[in-house]
């Protein structure tokens, strides 16, 4: 099932639904003036897409990646055909600016984006450094559209970290590679996050 979560975090309610069952029909096909497009042919609003005061994140998690390389692997056949099927879902989405961390499987997945967006070319960030480069980028990019491509566990601290430091979401299991979650935020403690497959 594709499961799509609301969180508001100001007072925080957490809200999940579940949604049409996971076919190929139901997974994320675009993302177009304000909206995410399906491939069955619906549409959801992205929260607060034309005012100002609100900042939007499209965070995921790297493609696949190639097994055989322990230390900076790249991606696979899979993860490459899946990065640029990211690409395309965003080419039209308004992105201002795409981050990425420094590993080789990160920069591959946010390429294509950064490369159909005509976005600035892709910025990196450090991780472990990612509570005040988050708190920096709030301050300096209030209103833009920005991709961040990370980890299983960094996005999900991204997320906790925007939701005003809670646990309301855990590490992207190894094997799932094909979120995104899309982030309306007026700063830490005032996010709303959409969870969708693609």
């Amino acid at each position: 099932m594709r499961t799509c979560f609301l969180l508001f975090a100001a007072p925080l309610l957490a809200l999940s639904t579940s949604c049409q069952n996971m076919d190929p029909l139901n997974y994320l096909k675009s993302v177009k003036d304000g909206q995410l497009h399906f491939a069955d042919g619906s549409t959801t609003a992205i929260p607060h897409w034309d005012d100002p005061a609100w900042t939007h994140f499209f965070c995921v998690r790297h493609a696949e990646k190639d097994d055989n390389d322990p230390y900076d692997p790249e991606l696979s056949t899979a993860g490459e055909a899946r990065a640029e099927h990211l690409g395309r879902i965003m080419a039209e989405s308004g992105l201002d600016l795409v981050f990425a961390s420094a590993a080789r499987r990160v920069q591959l997945t946010a390429e294509p984006v950064q490369r159909r967006a005509k976005t600035p070319p892709v910025q990196m960030y450090e991780p472990g450094n990612q509570e005040e480069w988050l708190l920096e980028l709030l301050s300096e990019s209030r209103g833009k559209k920005i991709m961040v491509v990370g980890h299983q566990n960094t996005i999900p601290y991204l997320l906790n970290q925007l939701n005003g430091g809670g646990f309301d979401f855990d590490n992207i299991p190894n094997y799932d590679f094909g979120k995104i979650f899309v982030v309306a935020t007026k700063g830490i403690g005032a996010t709303e996050v959409v969870e969708v497959h693609y």
